[in-house]
Formats: structure tokens, sequence, C-alpha cells
């Protein structure tokens, strides 16, 4: 992390969660919800989350994902170079899954990591991560 003020915030939420809609502020907003293959459904990584290693292996070699992650990364360098003082300009960018404790979260750090590559700012929060697994989700696509 940069002492830089931060410049672009990430968070992740899960759909399913009766907060979600109440947390998804200004900015952009990708869901991943119906896209990509669910850890949740490997009964060894339903409890996991995107922070380890396997289930972030899972989901960033889904098929698509890592263009995905490319996408929402230069779409919010786009938005931060918009503006004439990027120093001062905040760029949100949620991302969302169903559950929000997986393919959400493994992205938006991959998506941090490529901004920080080009000296952005990022601060990443995950919303729903620590909640409990929702066990009822939809089969994946």
């Amino acid at each position: 992390m940069t002492d830089a003020l931060i410049q672009v915030g990430i968070e992740t939420i899960g759909t399913l969660h009766p907060d979600a809609i109440s947390l998804v502020g200004d900015g952009l907003y990708f869901d991943l919800g119906h896209r990509f293959r669910n850890p949740h459904h490997d009964p060894a990584m339903r409890y996991r989350t995107g922070l380890d290693p396997a289930v972030r292996e899972h989901v960033l070699t889904t098929p698509g994902v890592m263009p995905m992650v490319e996408r929402i990364a230069e779409s919010a360098k786009a938005v931060l170079a918009a503006y004439a003082d990027p120093r001062r300009l905040l760029v949100n960018v949620t991302i969302a899954c169903r559950g929000g404790r997986h393919r959400s979260v493994a992205v938006a750090e991959a998506v941090a990591a490529y901004l920080r590559t080009d000296g952005i700012a990022v601060e990443v929060r995950h919303h729903h991560i620590g909640e409990p697994v929702i066990e009822n989700q939809p089969p994946a696509l």
C-alpha cells in the first residue's frame, strides 16, 4: 500500500444478503453472480473465502474471469482519469456475487492488485465475507 490518498475504493457484497442493496453506493457496479462458476457448489470450498489460495485459484482460472478483472480495473482507471485532480477523487467500485464470500472477493483482490501495479492507491472492503454461508444458492450455470 502506498502513502497516497485512497483513489479507488472496492467493496464486495453478496446479493443474497438482505442488506446488500443498501450497500451499493455511487460508482461502478459489477455483478458476477450469474457469470462464472461458483466455488460454493464445491463442498471443499463452500466454507472458505476468496482470500483462500485454493478458492482464489479456482475463481481466477475460470474462463473469462481475468478479462473481467482487467475490464473492471480499466473502468476504474477511466473514471479516475476523467477528473482534473485524481489525488482528491475516490472512485467507488462494488463487485457482487451471490454470497459475497468467493467470486467477488477473489476478483476484488485481483482488481486491487492490477490497479496497484499502476501506482493507484486502493482500499478493499469485503462486507459479507464473515457472514454465515447462504446454503441454498441456485445451481451454477
